[in-house]
């Protein structure tokens, strides 16, 4: 810390809200730019070699405006991180600076007095004024004890300081690099039209760049999250490299160490009938790691990012999920009159290739203990409200930099158009966003849909088909839990 900084927090974390908000108006904006796009390259009624070209260039604005997407949520990312960081104590380094000059000459006095006294305690000639004068050196060492201690708590304040330098030094330097590669390719696409022809070079660098950077920063492009099936697919798929080491995760726990290659398949296919709740963890430690993956890998002992042989990068879901539902299915906490303890449940489920799925408590306890068991901190809440009132406490925990599980039953999901996507029982989710008009955006089976909160089905259950409609969410906060 240098005599002239200043930190603050109440201003910063003002600052640091009024950019998050304003940043999600430029996302609505861009929202609807790329609405139109999309509207205008699907209108039936323009036929036409030229329109065809079109199409092709505004597909690449279209991942333009993606990648600007991207770089917006990097920056709000990184403005709450900064929020965050910044503590509750203003750090005034000219007061600082005074506060420790003053408190070293203090000491410095202190001591002489000290040693005056010792002096003089020596060359007493009388009992009384010896026992006085080494009361008095006494004194004035106490004094230049505390003056020490109030150094070492002027400058541990300046310290602090250097740590939040320190720990914000690398923010925004993610949105950089888009910005960079959003340029490139605006360069690109200005230069593709040869004589009335969009040449879309597929191999073009700064697509898969732009690409491979958002699967490292947030969902988007290829990557809409986790997909409870995902993992008996790649069984199904029956490659030996797969195979292998799926079967190494899951007889790494005891309740499945003897599982024969028949009993692994009906245990992923007891994953895909109630596996939500676990991809919605999946999904929320992914989304909590994608910019720290280096830990997420010493944390859970593998890289959270793989590569397909054409370079493009992809989130390693499939044993994550497989993971969590291993370390965590069937578990539940009971009580004695002396002690909780965990059992494994082998009587919980339907039958050994259809699962019950998770309760809200099963998730708050299950997901709990998964981290736990990696030394990660996370609490998560149930939080009670009418329907009516689910969208403005999505976002208020949001903006607190909580996630978000959402269960509903029975299941009205729509795709971005809002025609209805899938209409079945209850299914856990995670929200990836809100949009304008209301809804909610979730990650389902792999794919983006969105929720209505104010479908009937929820804010009137007695009128549904369904007995014991309900919409519900829960916040999932990474670290100790505030005081």
């Amino acid at each position: 810390m240098q005599r002239s900084d200043y930190l603050n927090p109440a201003d910063l974390k003002s600052q640091c809200t009024g950019a998050v908000r304003r940043m999600e108006e430029d996302m609505l904006v861009l929202e609807a730019v790329g609405r139109g796009i999309d509207t205008f390259a699907g209108d039936p009624e323009i036929e036409s070699e030229s329109f065809d070209a079109l199409k092709q260039q505004l597909a690449d604005y279209h991942m333009v405006i993606e990648a600007m997407k991207l770089a917006n949520q990097a920056d709000m990312a990184d403005f709450r991180c900064l929020s965050d960081s910044a503590g509750s104590e203003v750090l005034d380094g000219e007061r600082l600076f005074d506060q420790m000059e003053n408190a070293l000459r203090m000491r410095e006095s202190y001591l002489t007095s000290e040693e005056t006294y010792k002096s003089k305690m020596k060359m007493a000639k009388e009992p009384a004024l010896t026992v006085y004068y080494q009361w008095k050196a006494r004194q004035y060492g106490a004094l230049a004890k505390n003056s020490e201690s109030l150094y070492e708590r002027w400058r541990r304040k300046t310290e602090r300081f250097d740590e939040i330098e320190a720990w914000t030094g690398g923010l925004f330097k993610d949105s950089e690099g888009i910005t960079a590669l959003i340029r490139k390719g605006m360069t690109e696409i200005s230069g593709a039209f040869q004589n009335g022809t969009y040449v879309q070079r597929e191999d073009d660098e700064w697509r898969r760049q732009i690409m491979n950077a958002g699967v490292r920063l947030a969902m988007g492009f290829e990557d809409e999250g986790g997909d409870q099936n995902a993992p008996y697919r790649l069984w199904q798929r029956g490659f030996d490299s797969d195979r292998a080491y799926m079967r190494e995760l899951i007889h790494s726990y005891e309740e499945y160490a003897d599982y024969t290659d028949e009993e692994i398949e009906e245990l992923l296919m007891k994953l895909n009938s109630e596996g939500c709740g676990y991809v919605a963890f999946a999904n929320i430690i992914v989304d909590e790691y994608r910019r720290k993956d280096e830990e997420f890998k010493r944390i859970f002992g593998y890289p959270l990012f793989l590569e397909n042989v054409n370079g493009y990068t992809y989130v390693d879901y499939n044993r994550l999920i497989l993971d969590i539902y291993c370390a965590v299915d069937n578990h539940k906490k009971v009580k004695n009159l002396w002690q909780e303890y965990d059992i494994y449940d082998e009587n919980e489920d339907i039958s050994p290739v259809s699962g019950r799925g998770t309760t809200p408590e099963d998730r708050i306890y299950r997901f709990e203990r998964y981290m736990d068991s990696h030394d990660v901190p996370v609490r998560i809440e149930n939080i009670e409200c009418a329907p009516d009132e689910v969208y403005q406490r999505c976002r208020e925990e949001a903006e607190r930099g909580n996630r978000v599980i959402i269960s509903t039953c029975p299941v009205r999901l729509e795709d971005k158009e809002g025609e209805p996507a899938q209409m079945d029982g209850g299914h856990a989710m995670t929200v990836t966003g809100l949009t304008s008009d209301g809804r909610i955006e979730v990650s389902s089976w792999g794919e983006k849909y969105y929720i209505s909160p104010e479908d009937p089905d929820y804010t009137s259950p007695e009128k549904s088909r369904t007995q014991n409609a309900y919409i519900r969410i829960q916040s999932v906060r990474f670290g100790e839990a505030d005081e």
